[in-house]
């Protein structure tokens, strides 16, 4: 706290009151503060790879809230449950009282025994017994979440396996052009990707890869086509493949800008010569 004269408080209070203004006359751009400082950039410089070797090929602007944005685990957590209530089929089957393989005899006379009134074996408040308002094939577990929460989830998931440097944009068809295994071992092994879960995100069926890694890395090797990506499916791997097709149509269905804006159209080489 400070504790100065009475003159000396004054005057600091006039010298904070005429900085706040020469600061806010600054703000147009004629002094030293920049009205610009700060603000976050509108886009990420994407590496794009050729596929299977995985080698840088160019640079690629990618909206920022597509690539660029912080981890929001409230938002993630929203969305996976939201696709767990979803998956879930709803076939369980409650056996209630009548249901029960207990004969439906009186177990006690109603009275003279001082105890309390009990009726057939299969009662709900007895152990073992049936269970009261079971619930019956058909239930319909899914829950609601807001379409621009689960966008931004899945942006947020996006720009989380981004800024972990486990996701590779590749320029053009993630396919091989043999359908033998030993394209797919020798993808593995080069990259040092066995010992990892790999989701490739396909902008159409690649019949190569499909057959290349379904004996060997059936289970480590996830083939997704765009439109049925999920939240899960971008979390789960720690190496995710993408096209660039497919990040587009991505970029266009659950982003917030336009989609012309959302992934430009020209590399960095050619935006550079056009200005």
């Amino acid at each position: 706290m400070f504790r100065g004269q009475v003159q000396v408080r004054t005057l600091c209070r006039r010298g904070c009151a005429s900085f706040s203004t020469s600061s806010a006359v600054s703000g147009s751009g004629k002094g030293p503060f920049r009205p610009h400082v700060g603000v976050p950039p509108s886009y990420v410089l994407t590496t794009y790879r050729s596929f299977p070797s995985l080698e840088p090929v160019r640079f690629q602007p990618v909206a920022s809230d597509i690539l660029g944005l912080p981890v929001r685990r409230d938002i993630l957590w929203q969305a996976v449950v939201f696709e767990r209530d979803a998956a879930r089929v709803g076939s369980r089957h409650v056996v209630n009282k009548a249901e029960m393989d207990y004969s439906t005899r009186k177990l006690r006379p109603q009275k003279g025994s001082g105890r309390a009134r009990l009726g057939a074996r299969g009662n709900p408040m007895l152990e073992n017994g049936g269970r009261a308002f079971g619930r019956k094939p058909g239930f319909d577990w899914s829950t609601d979440l807001p379409s621009q929460a689960y966008s931004l989830a899945m942006r947020t998931a996006l720009s989380h396996q981004y800024k972990e440097g486990r996701l590779f944009v590749v320029d053009g068809e993630a396919d091989f052009v043999t359908s033998h295994s030993q394209a797919g071992e020798e993808f593995m092994a080069k990259h040092e990707f066995k010992n990892h879960n790999v989701t490739v995100i396909v902008d159409e069926f690649r019949q190569n890869l499909h057959e290349a890694t379904k004996d060997k890395y059936g289970k480590k090797v996830e083939i997704i086509a765009k439109e049925g990506v999920d939240v899960r499916d971008i979390l789960k791997p720690t190496r995710l493949i993408i096209e660039a097709k497919a990040l587009q149509w991505l970029a266009i269905t659950f982003g917030e800008k336009s989609p012309i804006r959302a992934v430009s159209p020209q590399p960095v080489e050619e935006l550079e010569l056009h200005q």
